[in-house]
């Protein structure tokens, strides 16, 4: 499905377009849906467009009948068919998509500041960027690289290696973090146009550390990498990444727009009666068993137990008197943000690094310090937060695996409705260790949700260079990286 919400950035464009080619309106040789440059289609209209392009696309899989909402036990469809993990080759396109949309844009945007000198409005776009290749690495696999952008030049794009994607994003971010520490050598810099970080350039250098330590550890293991190794570079990345929730990158939406917010547009949907987004069981039953003070802000009370807290396994009927708990609208609202990376994940990151490590005390001083961070996000009273960090189960186990579940169940917890990273978590390391049986009425695959992407069709009969690949059996193996 679409986000309705990328509409601000054509919106922009179509309004700009109109206004300088009002006199070539007949002109039959012009393609009437390209973006036409000109003089008033400048860094900062291009900017704030291409953010809410890409807050989009960085959730566009939190779509509830779409998989990953399901799969993880955020939400549960009441009554109704679950999501049963058969997917097909129609899946996730919208991360292929972006290679003709947010991606695009971002190259054409580092394209133009680049030529124009504006060198603060380049690192960014190039952090943009970044995101997306290293998004497209983790789901595809192989992928092309920037061939793919150039249209009918390129009509049949080689592929390349996840190492090789992995490698230009990266060096993408190098390029940024040095642009965006220096000062700008052009005529223009962002400021209220980057609705994201308000034009904060020290913001977005700690966001791309914090990017550069989230995909270090996602290659924990991977072929030629250890978990070591990698945790001392994600620690290394961390030193100067985010230092508090005010650096956390979402696109707040705004009450007056009734229809920006999809998650929120969700909640009204008739499959809960009006009353909500319904809780899968598996994350009702792990915060219930941690006593989570989180869950009277997030969920209403449940109809059987008027002072408890009950999930619903997806697809099962709800019998009279027992109607589970929901996500308050309090909680999920109108203007619930489309968030890209919290500060709290950086916390999780160190967490996890420092267990591999076998530094277990830094390990639950950086865990409970993400747990301390999303309860605050959200607005838990700080006495029920000390009480809930200093529960004896909290304390860290002295093994690596027993650690990274506890550490990866916290994280899963503090990204309900936030991130992909739980999906990526799971596929990397095993754990939630979710129970699909329990989570899922008639589910296809009892064992494990989907690892990784399938091609879009139409590259598998148009391009011979993904035929020679093939499409995968994304239940048996995911990318690269999934080699624990």
């Amino acid at each position: 499905m679409k986000r309705t919400y990328i509409k601000h950035y054509t919106i922009l464009v179509a309004m700009i377009t109109l206004l300088i080619g009002c006199d070539s309106w007949m002109d039959v040789d012009q393609d009437p849906n390209s973006i036409v440059d000109g003089p008033l289609i400048t860094e900062n209209v291009m900017l704030i467009g291409l953010e809410a392009e890409w807050a989009a696309l960085a959730t566009n899989q939190m779509d509830t009948w779409e998989g990953f909402a399901q799969w993880l036990s955020w939400h549960s469809i009441e009554g109704s068919t679950s999501r049963s993990m058969d997917i097909n080759a129609g899946y996730g396109n919208e991360v292929w998509n972006s290679y003709s949309i947010s991606l695009k844009h971002a190259v054409e945007l580092y394209d133009k500041a680049q030529e124009n000198g504006n060198t603060h409005y380049q690192g960014v776009a190039g952090i943009i960027a970044a995101f997306h290749w290293f998004y497209i690495a983790d789901v595809y696999d192989q992928a092309p690289l920037e061939d793919a952008i150039k249209g009918l030049d390129v009509v049949q794009p080689a592929l390349v290696s996840q190492t090789e994607l992995y490698a230009h994003a990266n060096g993408l971010l190098d390029e940024a973090i040095g642009l965006l520490g220096a000062a700008n050598q052009g005529d223009r810099v962002p400021g209220t146009d980057d609705y994201l970080l308000g034009g904060d350039m020290d913001k977005w250098i700690r966001y791309a550390y914090s990017m550069k330590a989230r995909q270090a550890l996602r290659l924990s293991y991977a072929p030629g990498t250890t978990p070591t190794a990698q945790a001392d570079l994600a620690l290394s990345y961390l030193q100067n990444g985010m230092t508090s929730n005010d650096d956390s990158v979402m696109w707040r939406h705004l009450e007056e727009l009734a229809n920006a917010n999809p998650l929120f547009n969700y909640m009204n949907r008739a499959y809960s009666g009006g009353l909500g987004l319904t809780p899968g069981n598996f994350l009702i039953d792990l915060m219930n068993s941690y006593n989570d003070p989180r869950r009277p802000i997030m969920f209403t009370y449940s109809e059987e137990f008027p002072d408890g807290f009950v999930g619903l396994q997806s697809g099962a009927v709800v019998q009279p008197g027992q109607t589970p708990s929901h996500y308050r609208y309090t909680y999920i609202s109108m203007s619930y943000p489309a968030q890209i990376m919290l500060y709290s994940e950086t916390q999780f990151i160190k967490a996890e690094a420092h267990a591999l490590k076998g530094e277990w005390a830094l390990a639950e001083e950086a865990m409970k310090a993400g747990a301390r961070a999303d309860m605050e996000f959200i607005g838990v009273d700080s006495a029920e937060i000390g009480t809930y960090l200093t529960q004896p189960s909290l304390t860290m186990p002295t093994n690596v695996e027993d650690a990274q579940q506890l550490i990866i169940e916290q994280k899963y917890i503090a990204n309900v409705f936030r991130t992909h990273e739980t999906y990526f978590d799971f596929v990397r390391t095993g754990y939630p260790e979710f129970d699909f049986d329990y989570m899922l009425l008639n589910v296809y695959n009892t064992e494990t949700f989907p690892r990784r992407f399938p091609y879009p069709l139409n590259e598998v009969e148009r391009n011979p260079n993904v035929a020679a690949v093939g499409q995968p059996d994304w239940f048996a193996k995911g990318t690269t990286w999934d080699n624990k």
